[in-house]
Formats: C-alpha cells, structure tokens, sequence
C-alpha cells in the first residue's frame, strides 16, 4: 500500500478564491447559472455550480438506490394476514390507537404461547400451526411499531428540544449570577 487514502479528486484545484470571486460575479449577473450559459474562457468554473437535484422517484448514492418516500410495505402485499384494525383518524394522530391495538396483540402472543405449550405437552406433533400463529402475530406486532416510529421520533425531538432550553435557561442564569458577583466586586472596590 502506498497510501492510506487515495489522492483529492482533480478539481478540488478550482476551488480558490479567485475563482469563487469570478463565479460570484457571473452568478450575480445570471442568478440561475448552468454550465452551458460559462463563457469559454470560465469552464474551470463548471465545478463550483452545485450540481440539479435528482429527478423521479429515486436516486443513488455511494452505489445503493434509494427511495425519495420510504414507504413501510402494507402487510396484505407481502401476503401475510393483518390482524389488527385500520385507524380512522389521521396519521400522526393515532398514537393511541396504536398503543390499544399492540396491546391486544400482546395478549393475543401470550394466548397463543400458552396454547403451544398446552399443545406440546399433549400432541407435540401439531405444534405448527401455532408456530405459524405466533410468527404471525410477531410480525403483525412489528409492522405497528414501525408503523408508531414516526411518532416516537416526534416526541423524542420535542424531549430534546425541551432539555436543551432546560440547559440554556441554567446557562443563562449562571451567567446572569456571575455578572451580578462580578458587578457586586467591582463596586466594593
């Protein structure tokens, strides 16, 4: 190995300030530049218009495509069975919805473990189609999860926002005391 890391990619070499000064100039003279409107003495410039957002539906980046809306896959197209209830209420809304039906899924996994277990002691033999049961369940139980993500993420982001103008607040009269400490020695001087 010769080096750690490969060498800059070429045209980090026109990022100076001279040419940040031309195409600040062009750019003020033709706000909505493209490479084709450069004079031909200027191309060296093409590299500091930023390049058009991508077009459709997906893009690429470091060699994956990616989707532009992810979207969580509806259980009934990847052919499994959704055993709880679809929500009336708006997106983002129905967080308690959500909670009520993960909760019957939860009795329902427990029901159906007892019942396997009744199975196993009696006819092991016939224990999967409550195996099938349960991974069904499971999955019906994660789909609402990602499904509650959002939300979860929502308030996550308000907590933190929260606690930093708890922190702020603190900062704000620690500085206000050391003011009044510092304003209180100078007097006594």
């Amino acid at each position: 190995i010769s080096s750690l890391y490969p060498p800059p990619p070429p045209y980090y070499k026109f990022f100076t300030d001279e040419s940040l000064h031309k195409f600040n100039e062009l750019k003020s003279k033709t706000p909505s530049i493209t490479e084709e409107q450069l004079p031909d003495e200027e191309k060296n410039l093409q590299y500091l218009i930023p390049p058009k957002p991508p077009s459709g539906e997906t893009y690429r980046s470091f060699g994956n495509i990616w989707h532009f809306n992810d979207k969580i896959p509806r259980l009934e197209d990847m052919g499994i069975a959704q055993l709880y209830k679809e929500s009336d209420i708006p997106n983002g809304e129905d967080s308690k919805f959500k909670i009520e039906e993960l909760k019957k899924l939860l009795k329902s996994l427990l029901l159906n473990f007892l019942e396997i277990v009744g199975v196993m002691s009696v006819s092991p033999d016939q224990f999967v189609v409550k195996i099938e049961h349960i991974r069904t369940i499971l999955i019906n139980i994660h789909h609402l999860l990602n499904e509650y993500r959002p939300h979860q993420s929502r308030e996550s982001l308000i907590l933190l926002l929260e606690k930093q103008v708890e922190t702020k607040k603190d900062e704000i009269k620690e500085i206000e005391r050391v003011c009044n400490e510092v304003e209180s020695k100078i007097k006594n001087l």
